[in-house]
């Protein structure tokens, strides 16, 4: 019996949230000439090959014929950086709610921007699915090494999404160096979105403490090793990026992490045909400097967390 109210009581939350999903307009959005504009310098910049280098040619297609104030529900935006996340939404939620480290900041933090129009959680109508997981990324972090954010004078963001854990971290309370590594066309749609969410600014430009960095960049990594040495304690973080990248780039991004104080990584089991369990754990041994904690995420079979907390540095 408990378990069919469950189960009603969900299909009504899913019906609920379809509704409110249907009955608002999504809100005009600025800037998007420039994005427009952005995306086409961009594409003449692309140096990722295979599934992302497409990715990317797919992403910008969808918003240069389909308009961007809906942004966020073009089919190759909502397949891979704004799922819906059906089977572990709950699953996030429960223990981001049940978790210590979720204050008052942390709740304001998980109320959705209509931005985009995003999906609505139907366990928790007023975030949307992934801002949901980001907040789990989060909080398994602070579990594992009592980060106290406020602290944090840089965070490397490698591939970014179209900015959703950027926003969150800044609506928490972290205003210093944010610093986002990724494709020109990610890049784009990263300052787009920001630019929106954060209109603050009299030029209407995005925040002034975030700064993006492409691999197309002369000197990128120099200009990252750089941004590592000047501000301690710092945080690097990808999620399901490093994992999606061949093995000759994760070597070239490595070395900026051994000079970060905190490192939050999740992969899948295997990208192509890379073993992504061989190769992070191999990371592990590499940096023994870090206090490690490599997980499989219980939430999500097949996928994995490492996360550290460098001795040295933090």
């Amino acid at each position: 019996m408990a378990e069919s109210m469950r189960i009603e009581a969900d299909n009504l939350a899913r019906r609920i949230a379809a509704r409110i999903l249907g009955d608002y307009p999504p809100p005009r959005l600025r800037h998007a000439e420039e994005l427009l504009a952005e995306l086409e310098r961009a594409a003449a910049r692309e140096v990722a090959a295979g599934e992302w280098n497409r990715l990317a040619a797919e992403i910008a297609g969808a918003l240069r014929a389909s308009g961007v104030d809906q942004f966020l529900r073009l089919p190759p935006i909502a397949k891979t950086m704004h799922p819906r996340i059906r089977g572990r939404s709950r699953g996030y939620l429960r223990h981001v709610l049940g978790s210590d480290r979720f204050s008052p900041e942390f709740q304001r933090a998980l109320t959705e921007s209509p931005v985009g129009k995003p999906l609505v959680n139907p366990h928790y109508p007023l975030s949307s699915p992934l801002l949901v997981q980001h907040a789990y990324h989060l909080i398994r972090l602070l579990e594992a090494t009592q980060l106290d954010l406020a602290g944090l004078r840089l965070v490397v963001d490698f591939g970014g999404g179209y900015g959703g854990f950027c926003r969150l971290l800044r609506n928490i309370c972290y205003r210093e160096k944010y610093l986002i590594w990724d494709l020109p066309v990610m890049c784009a749609l990263q300052r787009f979105y920001l630019r929106n969410v954060f209109p603050g600014t009299a030029d209407g430009a995005a925040p002034a403490n975030i700064e993006w960095l492409t691999g197309a960049d002369p000197g990128a990594r120099d200009v990252l090793m750089r941004h590592v040495a000047e501000r301690e304690p710092s945080l690097f973080v990808a999620t399901w990026s490093l994992s999606e990248t061949p093995p000759t780039v994760r070597e070239q991004i490595v070395p900026a992490l051994e000079g970060c104080g905190y490192v939050l990584l999740a992969y899948q089991r295997a990208f192509g045909e890379t073993d992504n369990v061989a190769w992070f754990g191999s990371l592990e041994k590499r940096l023994p400097q870090f206090r490690w904690q490599h997980f499989e995420c219980p939430v999500y079979r097949n996928n994995f967390y490492l996360i550290g907390r460098n001795a040295a540095r933090a």
